[in-house]
């Protein structure tokens, strides 16, 4: 569901840069609430749509993607983030196939941490992640 408000505020000011995400549902009703958001000129979260789906797979994704494609239109250059769910990344390549889809730092940082514990492995991680040009990011890859 998308609201015109949202819609009208979208179309005015938003980046063309998509967050998206499912979290689970676990009161009274079950399932998967999906949220796409983007940020407006001050960098402030923009809710663009949401809708519930029954579980946070393929089909699931595949449907909220599709209502999200209806209400916006084509739009060059889109991107999305998301976490590393592989619904999400297989979802948006076929709904969008011209759109680019990463990792979100947050998401990926937390699962480094896990993994790593060393403060140096996370202080590179996220020199890499931040780097503006492919060259700092391979002085940092390399490191």
């Amino acid at each position: 569901m998308s609201s015109g408000s949202s819609l009208i505020g979208f179309w005015r000011s938003m980046h063309p840069v998509r967050a998206l995400d499912g979290t689970h549902l676990k009161g009274r009703f079950r399932g998967t609430m999906f949220v796409a958001t983007a940020q407006d000129e001050n960098e402030q979260f923009y809710p663009i749509a949401f809708g519930y789906g029954d579980s946070e797979k393929n089909l699931s994704y595949e449907w909220f993607l599709d209502c999200l494609k209806g209400a916006l239109g084509h739009i060059n250059d889109l991107v999305f983030i998301s976490d590393r769910h592989a619904s999400i990344e297989a979802e948006i390549l076929k709904v969008f196939p011209h759109a680019t889809h990463t990792i979100c730092c947050w998401n990926f940082s937390k699962n480094i941490k896990k993994q790593f514990y060393r403060k140096d492995v996370i202080a590179i991680m996220d020199k890499t992640a931040t780097s503006f040009t492919e060259l700092k990011y391979n002085q940092h890859m390399e490191e």
